[in-house]
């Protein structure tokens, strides 16, 4: 799939472009997806292309990735957005003008702040994510865009303080690897979506000749993903290769 930003459309009414788009990369204030949101402390261990990552097993603990503020300026390159851009990534997930969409894993609001350009007036973005810093850097960054239709929450990972079928679309970009607990992570996920909704998730290809990003042991196949998925009461509906890193996967609630 190629992408193409201009090929989303943007609501405006009553807003000026700058409140809406992604700002121009090498003059953003914006930063990255929630996959560098979970950059580590560089003081944790040592990290392939600047991602930090421990080890797991879908099952077993082991402890949260957390991002260290002094590595916020590494969010903003244009590589990164490059490689995934924002606005055809939520495209390709599916998310339109009127919707409710939860960037679950938001970070400081790569995918949250365009969401609520397409979402429009009509729609709703809330904002989630488990560290403090986080939220209050995209709240900050709300108030100085004056976007009107994005709601930040502080959550753990397994438990959004929302209601159940809150969202059409519930949108986690290269999150999944990274949490404690996939099932349970999934699992409020598909509550908080509703019935015709999906769960949108973006992860990288667990392929041995893509060496950039977290190690292969670390990542989450397709495979896994729909193993993870069936535990978790949901059923995939569909695949897509977003880019030669990335795929998409596409969640349903498994009603019957």
């Amino acid at each position: 799939m190629a992408f193409r930003e201009s090929s989303v459309q943007i609501y405006l009414t009553g807003y000026s472009i700058s409140a809406w788009a992604p700002d121009p990369p090498g003059r953003s204030t914006k930063l990255g997806s929630s996959e560098e949101a979970n950059l580590m402390d560089p003081r944790d261990h040592n990290h392939n292309r600047d991602h930090g990552h421990h080890a797991h097993d879908h099952g077993s603990a082991h402890r949260t990735h957390r991002f260290h503020p002094s590595q916020l300026d590494r969010l903003t390159s244009a590589e990164r957005h490059a490689e995934l851009p924002p606005l055809a990534s939520l495209s390709a997930a599916g998310v339109v003008g009127g919707m409710t969409v939860i960037d679950l894993g938001c970070g400081p609001g790569f995918f949250a702040i365009p969401a609520a350009g397409i979402v429009g007036p009509g729609g709703h973005v809330y904002g989630v994510d488990v560290q403090a810093a986080m939220i209050e850097h995209l709240r900050t960054e709300i108030d100085r865009r004056q976007i009107p239709n994005i709601s930040v929450l502080l959550s753990t990972e397994s438990r959004v303080a929302l209601p159940d079928e809150t969202a059409d679309i519930v949108f986690i970009a290269v999150v999944l690897h990274e949490v404690d607990d996939p099932v349970a992570f999934l699992s409020e996920a598909g509550r908080l979506v509703r019935r015709d909704g999906a769960i949108a998730i973006i992860e990288f290809h667990k392929r041995d000749d893509l060496v950039d990003g977290p190690p292969m042991a670390h990542r989450v196949s397709v495979g896994e993903l729909t193993d993870l998925a069936t535990l978790a009461g949901l059923k995939v509906g569909s695949n897509t290769d977003l880019t030669d890193r990335f795929y998409l996967t596409k969640l349903t609630r498994d009603i019957v």
